[in-house]
């Protein structure tokens, strides 16, 4: 293989991402056995490796290192700021991820990615193997990685983006389903959706490899059915959802049993119907019975 010469350019970031960089010269990660070496200069290089998202005043410097590469003219975007600027995004000077600017061939996603993650994607690009034979490469146990979510379990209900502090996840309710979306370039893996899920649904990995040339495919998502209003139609909750808050409710309640149907009616009504002042005196009456329930069956 010819020799592959990688520029670092560093813009509005932590510079988390450009210490696993340099973390990746160590020889054990094997850059040299593929001929990778990283120089100070663009005019030197073939690749560009970019950290973090353009500002006013980093734009015209991206444009001109890209301009003065070598080819083939590479571009990885290395890091979640690179990818959509992160905690940066609502910066005044900011004025996009680097592939509104130039090209971009390869996004590795990660706050930071692992030395392993780059090394890895920069060879699968150059389409060179690597030996990963020795423990390093392994997942060390409590990693916290790739979603993966159980679609069996996942009843929609969208605890885990209420919880998500990097607003990594998304939950989007479109004709007669809800997408609950993990994006890997906002996620800082901080496992709070896995902690939160009521139904075990999601749990993150110990996979970190995240490479993708395509930046809308550094996701995860699940799809689930929407339930439409027994009254007027309209989608407004999450079919599965309703029937698991059916159970709980039931099922933590003995004396609820006998009107299951009566709670199962009402609960699938959209919020809009439960406002009608006849629905309003069925939601009061069915409670009024319950109470009375609950008090006798203590009796």
């Amino acid at each position: 293989m010819d020799k592959v010469s990688i520029y670092r350019f560093m813009s509005a970031g932590c510079n988390g991402c450009d210490v696993e960089i340099l973390e990746c010269l160590v020889p054990r990660y094997k850059l040299g056995e593929l001929n990778v070496e990283v120089v100070f200069t663009p005019e030197e290089a073939n690749v560009l490796a970019v950290t973090g998202g353009i500002n006013v005043k980093g734009m015209e410097e991206l444009k001109n290192a890209y301009e003065k590469l070598r080819p083939p003219k590479l571009v990885v975007a290395v890091g979640n700021c690179a990818l959509t600027m992160e905690i940066f995004e609502e910066g005044y000077p900011m004025v996009g991820p680097p592939d509104r600017i130039i090209p971009v061939n390869l996004y590795i996603p990660g706050c930071p990615p692992r030395p392993q993650a780059i090394v890895s994607a920069i060879a699968e690009a150059l389409g060179a193997k690597l030996e990963k034979g020795e423990p390093y490469w392994e997942t060390p146990e409590g990693f916290r990685g790739k979603h993966e979510i159980d679609s069996e379990k996942c009843i929609g209900c969208g605890a885990c983006a209420q919880v998500c502090t990097a607003d990594a996840i998304d939950v989007l309710d479109l004709e007669g389903r809800r997408v609950v979306e993990v994006n890997y370039g906002h996620c800082s893996f901080c496992a709070f959706c896995q902690d939160e899920c009521p139904t075990e649904a999601i749990r993150l990995t110990g996979e970190y490899h995240l490479s993708t040339t395509n930046r809308e495919e550094a996701k995860v998502r699940n799809e689930v059915e929407l339930l439409g209003c027994s009254s007027c139609g309209v989608y407004f909750m999450p079919k599965l959802q309703v029937d698991w808050a059916l159970e709980r409710a039931i099922g933590s309640i003995e004396a609820y049993k006998e009107f299951i149907d009566e709670i199962g009616e009402a609960i699938r009504l959209c919020p809009e119907c439960r406002r009608k002042v006849e629905n309003t005196r069925n939601a009061k009456r069915l409670l009024a019975k319950l109470s009375y329930k609950i008090r006798t069956a203590k009796d």
